[in-house]
């Protein structure tokens, strides 16, 4: 069979048992106050004190899954759920303080993007008339039009191709000219290299699920610009991903692990040439293997399963089943040599069948993962620890230096990034409810440059060398400005930059060696700690 049908039949497989997963999340009574509600810890184990709109988006997914062989003959009930669904979200998006995500009264982005999106392509589907979402959809257009996402450009483009959705269905509510400057600074979020910022730099995850919406825009709106910036992401996934087989993990900026696949699934369809090729690559390459234990997919959580992953899974399934084998592409696999990301601040290294390939982020204090077969090793830095208060390497940041050495070796400098964690605690919630129903959508920048950003610098100083020889990789480290008392931790793969949609286990929280030799001398004198590591494939 064909690599892209036999991954895609996998997939088929997967999302058979994953829809009882994403049906147990919804309020199926029709009887009940909560019928069409996606989040259950509201409407069931009743933990939540309001219902995540954001969760509203399953009611897409579950319409789309109708198609799946093993609910064929449920596809009626299947649709007056994604109908609940909608209206659901409609009698929650005109209450005061919609719409929310993390806390009540939020008025978040990226829940009234991505929902709104969702509800609109039910209404394109006739499953609801656009005259039961109107009011809600009234809200969501006035909070989307006067606001704008820069940090976080998959909220940002999902949000356009809400609006855009919108004046479809209703053109008074999102007027032209409006649509037109939100799209010209939408699309100048992405970068040169193909990428769309993300906290600070790229994110593959984040980069699919924008890949998507642009995808939906294109559709929606027949402009060719959104295909081309589609055409532009793609071909930066096609590099990063080659690396390790795998999307970038903790090189992206926002430390996730998966890639969503309808956007690829459309170039396959509707790409020509190199475009359809690096899709075949991508494609088979992160479903090809479905059924291995440690694959991906396997490890995202309900929630995102109800959030913009579910949908992308279905869409990208359900396309990839009408193409016609025969026309399939084969997969465009990159030729190996060594390649610096600048912008993106990262070093992709494609080592053939002799040398260890490697991703190395260069902006997160040269951190890296490498493979070679199916031996595969990771290096995240370096923790100094004294009491609540611990200084860590492994931060996504601008702060950081680099420059290639005569060598060919790679040399990363800057300075430790304190962290104190924030633990939830009942006075932190209360307090966190009290002032967002005073100030609503404006906590969300306060809360990200507690939970997400830090400007700080601690005294610590961190210099580190990566050496790629052959088979080998060998780092060298040195600390400086330590005082007496502090401990000194090889750090583990987990990341103190919080994201919600991270932090989906990864073989890698297990062991960061897997068939590779790891040896390694280190020593403190005074103020300054140096260690040499040699990882041997």
């Amino acid at each position: 069979m064909n690599a892209i049908l036999q991954a895609n039949e996998l997939l088929g497989a997967e999302l058979t048992r994953l829809l009882p997963r994403i049906l147990t999340q919804a309020s199926r009574d029709p009887n009940s106050a909560t019928a069409g509600s996606f989040d259950r810890d509201w409407w069931h184990y009743r933990i939540r004190d309001f219902s995540s709109a954001i969760l509203q988006q399953a009611a897409w997914t579950v319409l789309l899954a109708a198609e799946l062989p093993a609910f064929a003959g449920d596809r009626e009930a299947l649709t007056r759920l994604a109908a609940a669904g909608a209206r659901f979200w409609n009698a929650r998006a005109v209450r005061f303080g919609a719409f929310e995500e993390y806390y009540p009264w939020e008025r978040g982005y990226p829940v009234a993007a991505f929902s709104a999106r969702a509800v609109l392509k039910l209404v394109e589907a006739g499953v609801v008339p656009a005259d039961d979402v109107r009011a809600g959809v009234a809200v969501v257009a006035e909070q989307l039009l006067r606001r704008f996402e820069p940090e976080a450009a998959n909220q940002q483009v999902a949000g356009l191709a809400a609006l855009a959705l919108i004046r479809q269905f209703f053109p008074e509510c999102v007027p032209a000219a409006e649509l037109a400057t939100q799209a010209e600074r939408t699309l100048a979020l992405q970068h040169a290299e193909g990428w769309y910022m993300e906290y600070g730099g790229p994110d593959l995850a984040y980069l699919s699920v924008t890949l998507d919406a642009l995808w939906d825009l294109a559709d929606v709106t027949g402009e060719s610009r959104y295909r081309e910036s589609a055409a532009r992401a793609l071909r930066f996934l096609h590099t990063q991903v080659a690396a390790l087989g795998a999307s970038a993990g903790m090189g992206n900026a926002r430390n996730t692990d998966y890639v969503l696949p309808y956007g690829l699934a459309r170039f396959l369809r509707d790409g020509a040439g190199e475009e359809q090729r690096m899709a075949a690559f991508l494609f088979t390459t992160l479903y090809g293997r479905l059924d291995a234990a440690d694959h991906f997919l396997h490890a995202i959580d309900d929630r995102y399963l109800c959030h913009y992953v579910g949908h992308s899974l279905v869409r990208a399934w359900s396309l990839v089943r009408q193409l016609d084998a025969a026309a399939l592409p084969a997969p465009a696999v990159p030729s190996p040599g060594e390649r610096l990301l600048a912008g993106a601040g990262q070093v992709v290294r494609l080592g053939g069948a002799d040398e260890p390939s490697a991703l190395l982020a260069l902006r997160k204090g040269g951190v890296f993962s490498a493979r070679l077969g199916e031996q595969r090793c990771a290096d995240f830095g370096w923790i100094v620890r004294r009491g609540g208060t611990q200084f860590v390497t492994h931060w996504w940041g601008g702060d950081w230096t680099w420059k290639q050495g005569a060598d060919g070796s790679w040399l990363v400098a800057g300075h430790l990034v304190p962290h104190s964690e924030t633990i939830s605690s009942p006075a932190k919630h209360l307090a966190l409810r009290a002032a967002s129903f005073l100030l609503g959508d404006k906590m969300a920048p306060w809360l990200k440059s507690v939970l997400i950003f830090k400007k700080r610098q601690s005294p610590l100083s961190f210099e580190r060398q990566i050496v790629f020889s052959g088979r080998r990789i060998v780092v060298r480290d040195e600390i400086r400005g330590l005082r007496p008392g502090q401990e000194i931790l090889s750090a583990p793969r987990a990341s103190k930059r919080h994201v919600s949609s991270a932090d989906s286990f990864h073989r890698e929280d297990l062991s960061l060696a897997h068939g590779v030799r790891v040896e390694r001398a280190a020593r403190r004198e005074g103020a300054a700690f140096r260690a040499e590591t040699i990882y041997s494939f």
